[in-house]
C-alpha cells in the first residue's frame, strides 16, 4: 500500500525528469545556431513499479540525439561532388579567361595579322616598311602565345599549390577526428552520452570530404576513415597525406599516404571525389589537354612556315633561313610505374616533313624488344622492334634515345615522346635582320619575286592534315571554344549538384534541426510539469503535517 512518502519520490521523480527536459531544451535553443548541430530530446518514461504494482513516477529513459544517419551520409557524398566540381570550375574560368579572343587580341587574331603582313611583303618584296612589319607581328604573336602557354602553366601550378593548402587541412581534420574518437570512447564507457561530440565529429568528417572522398566505419574505437584505400583515422590515431614529387609531372606533385613506418604511398590514383580530385583533373587532364592542343597548333605553324621560308631566298640571295625558332622537343619522359633503369635521353627532328604531331608511346615488352603507339590516333607505329641502348630509334620524322642508365628496360617500361610538347612556350621569332625574310623563290629573282612569300601566305588557309584537315586560325577557335564548352558543362553541373546539396541538407534540417517554435513548446510544458511535480511535493507535505497532528 502506498504512504505518503511514495507521494514524496513520485513528485522528486517529476522534478528530476522535467528539469532534464528544460536543460536539454535550454541546450537546443543555446545551439539554434551552431552548425552541425543536432537536436536533443528527453525521452520519458514510467519509473519501475514499486513491487511490480505501485506507480513509481517517470524518469528520463535516453536523451535522444535525433539524427538520420542515410541522410548525413548523403550530404558527406554531396559535398564531395561539389566540392570536385567547384574545384575544376574555379579554374577552368580562368582558362577560358586565358583563351577569349576579342576582334583586336587573342591568337586567332595574332595569326591573321601575322599573316596579313606576310601579304604585304608578297605585295612589295624588297620593301624594307613590309619587312619590318612583319618581323615586329611576328614578335606580337610570340608574345601573346607565349602569355597564354604561361597563363595555362600557372594554372597548373596554383592547382597544385591549392593541393598542399588542402592536404593540410585534411590532416588537421584527421588529428580532430581521432581526439574526439578518444573522448567519445571515454564519455561512453562510462555510461555517459557524447551527443555534443558526435556532432562535432561529423562536421569535420563533412568538411573532409568536401576537399576528398572519404569512407567510414564505426569501430569500436571510435569511427574509422579511409582515404585512398588507407586508413587515415583509426581510433585516436591520426596518419597524414602529403604531396610527393611526381616523376610523370615535372615539377608537380602526386599525393602520397604516410605510413606509420615514415614510408610513402602514393594514392593519387585512388582519389576520386573532393576538391582534391577536382584539382588532380584540372591539373593533369583539362589543362594539359588544352595545352596539347596550342602546342600542337603552334607547332604545325613552326614547322610548315620554316619550311616553306628555308626553300626561298632573301635580299642577299641566301636560302635556308629559319624563320622561327626551331622546334626543340623534350626528352623522353619515363612512366612513373616503370621499373627497369632505362631513361629516356633525347628526341629530335630527323625530317621535318613527316612529322605528325602526335603523341607516341615507346612500350617495352621486354628488355630488348619495344613497340611504338601512336596515341592520338590508335595506331601502332613499330611493332617488335629490338633495342640498344643509345641508338637511335627513328620514326615519323623523330629519332628518340632511350640509354641504360641504372639498368635496362623492364617489361611494361614505357616512355612517352612528341614533336609538339612545350612549343607554344618556346615559341618565338628566330630573325632578327629584315633582308634575312626569304620572299623569294630564285635567287635570280632578287628583289623583286615574291612567289615564296605567296607560298608562305597560302599557309594561313591551308588545310593541314596534322591539324585534322582544318586551317591554323580553325584549330585554335575548336580549342578556345572547348575550354569555354568544358567550363560552362562543369558549371551547370555545380549548380545542379549544390541545388541538390541544399536541397538534402533541408531535409537534414526537418530532422536535426533545431525549431524555435518547438522547442518553446516543449519549455513551456516541462515548466508546468516541474511546478505540477513541485506543487505535488508541497501536497504530501501537507498530508503528512496533517497527519502528524492526529497525533498529539
Amino acid at each position: 500500500m502506498s504512504g505518503i512518502g511514495h507521494i514524496f519520490e513520485i513528485g522528486r521523480s517529476g522534478i528530476r525528469a522535467h528539469q532534464q527536459g528544460l536543460a536539454t531544451t535550454s541546450h537546443n535553443l543555446s545551439n539554434i545556431e551552431t552548425k552541425g548541430f543536432s537536436r536533443q530530446e528527453v525521452i520519458l518514461e514510467t519509473a519501475s513499479p514499486a513491487n511490480g504494482q505501485e506507480a513509481s513516477g517517470v524518469r528520463v529513459g535516453e536523451i535522444r540525439r535525433n539524427v538520420d544517419v542515410f541522410l548525413e551520409k548523403q550530404i558527406s557524398k554531396l559535398k564531395e561532388d561539389v566540392g570536385r566540381l567547384d574545384a575544376r570550375n574555379h579554374y577552368l574560368v580562368q582558362a577560358d579567361g586565358v583563351f577569349t579572343e576579342t576582334e583586336n587580341s587573342g591568337i586567332a587574331h595574332g595569326v591573321t595579322e601575322f599573316f596579313n603582313a606576310v601579304r604585304d611583303v608578297a605585295t612589295n618584296p624588297e620593301g624594307t616598311v613590309q619587312r619590318t612589319v612583319l618581323l615586329g607581328k611576328g614578335n606580337s604573336l610570340a608574345d601573346e602565345i607565349n602569355r597564354i602557354a604561361g597563363g595555362l602553366e600557372q594554372i597548373r601550378r596554383d592547382a597544385d599549390g591549392e593541393i598542399q593548402r588542402h592536404l593540410t587541412t585534411i590532416n588537421s581534420l584527421a588529428t580532430d577526428v581521432a581526439t574526439l574518437n578518444d573522448s567519445i570512447f571515454h564519455a561512453e564507457a562510462s555510461g555517459g552520452a557524447a551527443h555534443d561530440l558526435r556532432d562535432q565529429r561529423q562536421l569535420r568528417v563533412n568538411e573532409m570530404s568536401e576537399l576528398i572522398d572519404v569512407s567510414s566505419v564505426d569501430m569500436r574505437d571510435g569511427l574509422a576513415i579511409m582515404v585512398g584505400g588507407q586508413m587515415l583515422v583509426g581510433g585516436n590515431t591520426a596518419n597524414s597525406l602529403v604531396q610527393s614529387p611526381d616523376p610523370d609531372n615535372p615539377p608537380l606533385n602526386d599525393v602520397a599516404f604516410v605510413r606509420s613506418d615514415g614510408t610513402e604511398f602514393v594514392v593519387t590514383p585512388r582519389i576520386n571525389d573532393g576538391r582534391v580530385n577536382g584539382l588532380l583533373t584540372l591539373r593533369d587532364a583539362d589543362i594539359t589537354g588544352f595545352q596539347d592542343r596550342l602546342d600542337r597548333n603552334v607547332a604545325v605553324l613552326v614547322n610548315e612556315y620554316n619550311q616553306q621560308h628555308e626553300a626561298g631566298y632573301d635580299l642577299d640571295g641566301d636560302t635556308g633561313n629559319t624563320f622561327f625558332s626551331p622546334l626543340s622537343p623534350e626528352a623522353p619522359l619515363a612512366n612513373a610505374e616503370n621499373t627497369g633503369g632505362a631513361e629516356g635521353t633525347s628526341v629530335s627532328i630527323s625530317t621535318a616533313s613527316s612529322l605528325t604531331m602526335s603523341n607516341y608511346q615507346i612500350a617495352f615488352t621486354n628488355a630488348t624488344t619495344f613497340n611504338v603507339l601512336d596515341t592520338t590516333n590508335g595506331t601502332t607505329v613499330l611493332s617488335a622492334q629490338a633495342y640498344t641502348s643509345g641508338n637511335n630509334i627513328v620514326f615519323d620524322g623523330l629519332t628518340v634515345v632511350i640509354t641504360d642508365s641504372t639498368g635496362v628496360p623492364a617489361a611494361g617500361d614505357v616512355f612517352t615522346a612528341s614533336a609538339h610538347k612545350g612549343a607554344a612556350e618556346d615559341f618565338s621569332v628566330a630573325l632578327t635582320n629584315t633582308d634575312d625574310i626569304a620572299a623569294s623563290s630564285t635567287a635570280a629573282g632578287i628583289p623583286g619575286n615574291n612567289l615564296n612569300a605567296l607560298a608562305l601566305v597560302d599557309i594561313h588557309t591551308t588545310r593541314q592534315a596534322t591539324l585534322g584537315d582544318v586551317t591554323l586560325n580553325d584549330y585554335h577557335t575548336i580549342t578556345a571554344g572547348n575550354v569555354g564548352s568544358v567550363a560552362h558543362e562543369v558549371n551547370l553541373s555545380l549548380l545542379a549538384k549544390t541545388a541538390e546539396t541544399e536541397q538534402v541538407e533541408t531535409f537534414r534540417e526537418g530532422v536535426s534541426g533545431v525549431s524555435l517554435d518547438e522547442e518553446l513548446t516543449n519549455l513551456l510544458s516541462y515548466q508546468r510539469a516541474f511546478e505540477a511535480s513541485a506543487r505535488l511535493i508541497t501536497v504530501a507535505d501537507d498530508l503528512l503535517q496533517t497527519v502528524l497532528s492526529l497525533g498529539r
